[in-house]
């Protein structure tokens, strides 16, 4: 049978015990830190790249920017519901992924060809 610990062991384990527990609440907080550093740089990439194309819009546009919100949005709805915008639109997407495949081509049933092509 294990000898009763004296109240001296005791005190010096929980003390080791709070040290411990001080030290992984301060690493969960960093971890916390970081997580929001991350999710912030996202959110302010995103907020930038938005800007970016808001600006390119009004840009080709300038008319947009006098539009309220609603009338935007149903000027897109009408422009992207073009089927000659559609297919510029699956074009340019096709054309991105092959980009980021290395010229592997996209296939009509959304796999990728292992060959790669030369133009």
């Amino acid at each position: 049978m294990a000898k009763p610990k004296n109240l001296e062991q005791l005190r010096a384990e929980k003390e080791q015990v709070e040290t411990q527990l001080a030290q992984e609440q301060h690493k969960l907080e960093r971890l916390e830190n970081r997580k929001k550093y991350l999710e912030k740089g996202e959110r302010q990439k995103r907020t930038h790249r938005l800007c970016n194309l808001g600006g390119t819009i009004e840009s080709l546009a300038p008319e947009f920017k006098d539009l309220t919100r609603t009338e935007m949005t149903e000027l897109m709805e009408h422009i992207f519901s073009l089927s000659e915008v559609q297919r510029a639109v699956r074009h340019m997407a096709i054309t991105h992924i092959n980009k980021a495949n290395g010229g592997k081509e996209l296939k009509a049933d959304g796999t990728i060809s292992s060959e790669c092509h030369a133009d």
